[in-house]
């Protein structure tokens, strides 16, 4: 082992260098602890030290302190002190200073081999430990960047369009700490019809967000402009509109959990006719839409399993009549369950004041104020979960 003796008394250094090197050992050596920094400065291979205590210049107490408690070499230094056992001060100044172990300079030297050995096992054990932080260091930078990827992807895969025939929208998409699973998205399916959803994966991190980049595939059309939403038929007109329900049926079936894999996602699933007004919904362990009208919010819930909880399962939809200017807001719990500093959720009956209080505003406008409220509601500068929410309005013939 590479260790370095520092000693101001020239003939016991000397016969101590002899002696370990004896033992096998590479022996560096330095007459007080400004000499002993500098040389360790220099060769940072160099772990073991063994210091007398009191020297000019810098004295053994000091360079140990510098070692351990500056740090100004970047590795760990196993540092044994020479002392008597009398020295009890001492031994409480040097074990205050950092000193790891003592050994008086009149012990046997096979003695002060075995304390060396058994530095350098605990010396070892650090350089593995340390060798095991930097990989795992490594492996979590890596993991960290791969779900900034996955959450800018995520972010391109949402709608960039606000508008289409009858129909205007907005949204607000903030993620958590957290990768999750939230996805929205809405299309038109005829010149009659808009469809659009808002999803909410189970759990956190890449699993979930793979699932809900799958989801969003898999609701998306076709090259031929057919998806699970628009089924393709062999007579005039070619296609028939899916109902909702028949939709999250569909889903349900697809993407059932598989042993261990508890996987499953909450959605509401929605069409909506843009000339007569007329939505219909399918609510799938979802949070329930708001509607507001002109002088009211109202919560709509007929709520339904979970997709992909339970096989065979019926779902069903409902519908409401919508009037020029109403607005429907598609919401994940991570809105309604955004905790403060007492653990109150800000709460669906907070979300609807806040809409009815902005009434007049645009949808953007409203959705940035309720983005500004969750801010100020929530503990810490992280959202705990997802916080997506779409609203459409209806403009009327």
């Amino acid at each position: 082992m590479k260790l370095l003796i520092v000693e101001d008394a020239m003939d016991v250094r000397m016969v101590l260098a002899a002696a370990l090197s004896r033992f096998g050992h590479e022996v560096l050596q330095a007459a007080d602890g400004a000499e002993g920094l500098a040389i360790l400065q220099n060769n940072t291979s160099i772990q073991l030290v063994i210091s007398d205590w009191s020297m000019p210049v810098m004295d053994g107490f000091e360079l140990c302190r510098r070692l351990k408690q500056e740090q100004q070499v970047e590795r760990f230094v196993y540092f044994i002190m020479f002392s008597s056992n009398d020295d009890e001060e001492r031994i409480i100044a040097g074990l205050e200073a950092g000193a790891d172990d003592f050994i008086a300079k009149q012990a046997p030297k096979a003695e002060l081999n075995a304390r060396i050995r058994a530095g350098g096992r605990l010396v070892e054990l650090h350089n593995e430990l340390q060798r095991k932080q930097e990989k795992l260091e490594k492996a979590y930078a890596s993991i960290e960047n791969d779900v900034m990827l996955a959450a800018e992807m995520h972010h391109k895969l949402l709608p960039t369009i606000r508008e289409l025939p009858g129909v205007q929208f907005s949204w607000l998409a903030t993620s958590s700490a957290l990768l999750g699973g939230d996805m929205f998205d809405y299309r038109r399916l005829d010149e009659h019809h808009i469809s659009f959803y808002l999803l909410d994966v189970s759990g956190h991190g890449l699993p979930s967000a793979l699932l809900s980049f799958t989801l969003k595939h898999v609701m998306s059309p076709s090259q031929k402009g057919f998806s699970v939403m628009k089924r393709d038929l062999p007579q005039p007109p070619y296609y028939e509109i899916v109902d909702p329900a028949d939709v999250v049926a569909t889903l349900n079936d697809r993407f059932q959990s598989q042993g261990d894999n508890c996987q499953y996602f909450t959605m509401v699933n929605a069409v909506l006719n843009v000339k007569t007004g007329l939505l219909k919904l399918c609510q799938a362990g979802h949070p329930g839409p708001l509607h507001q009208t002109s002088d009211e919010v109202i919560e709509h819930t007929q709520n339904g399993f979970p997709v992909g909880m339970l096989p065979d399962l019926e779902y069903g939809s409902y519908e409401v009549q919508l009037a020029p200017g109403d607005r429907i807001y598609l919401y994940s719990d991570g809105v309604t369950e955004c905790f403060n500093a007492t653990h109150e959720e800000f709460g669906v009956t907070r979300f609807i004041q806040s809409l009815q209080h902005q009434r007049d505003l645009s949808m953007e406008l409203q959705l940035q104020s309720i983005k500004a409220q969750l801010d100020r509601w929530n503990v810490g500068p992280d959202f705990d979960d997802d916080v997506s929410i779409l609203a459409v309005e209806w403009l009327g013939l």
